[in-house]
């Protein structure tokens, strides 16, 4: 009887959590910021009002999710936060990136899956349509430029892109703050 009920938990709990994705996943499609914002915030992403996660984005365990201040993540974005996804202050995500944080151990015969937070600190612009794989930071004030697989570190102030992504040139130390006030439509 004690077995029944744990498997008859387990299952609950499994479609509670993929309910809870489902839910996530939908509100990302919400087209007025603020209702948008106010759902995904009840999925515990933790991002400030100052901040825009615009419409179309895909989410993975948003609970694993931290987003900075005036940061924005564009249009049709995914954002797997199984291991921890953290996005510093001023950060410009294009549209259409994936940010992955965790894989498939492929030399592995149960083909387990593996994976590490990725961080993504202050400053940075990230292109359209650009990948980035588990356990990977991107510096301070760097730039990818779209289309980049990006597989490993990004050094600060440095601009990358490529598959996979590599060294292009410097970029000059900048302090800015996006301004997130005059992006968003139906505030």
């Amino acid at each position: 009887m004690l077995n029944l009920f744990n498997t008859l938990n387990f299952r609950l709990e499994s479609y509670m959590y993929w309910f809870k994705i489902f839910c996530a996943n939908v509100s990302g499609k919400i087209p007025i910021h603020t209702i948008r914002h106010a759902l995904l915030r009840s999925f515990r992403i933790q991002f400030p009002k100052d901040s825009i996660i615009y419409c179309g984005c895909h989410f993975f365990h948003p609970g694993g999710i931290h987003i900075g201040h005036n940061s924005i993540v564009g249009n049709d974005g995914f954002l797997d936060g199984r291991y921890g996804i953290h996005i510093g202050n001023n950060v410009n995500i294009a549209g259409e990136v994936r940010i992955y944080s965790m894989e498939h151990e492929i030399s592995s015969p149960d083909f387990i899956g593996i994976g590490a937070p990725v961080v993504i600190k202050d400053w940075v612009y990230i292109g359209t349509r650009v990948t980035i794989l588990p356990g990977v930071t991107i510096g301070e004030g760097a730039v990818v430029a779209s289309g980049a697989v990006v597989t490993k570190d990004v050094s600060s102030w440095t601009m990358v892109g490529g598959v996979p992504a590599k060294f292009i040139k410097t970029r000059p130390v900048v302090n800015y703050t996006l301004d997130t006030n005059n992006r968003a439509y139906f505030q």
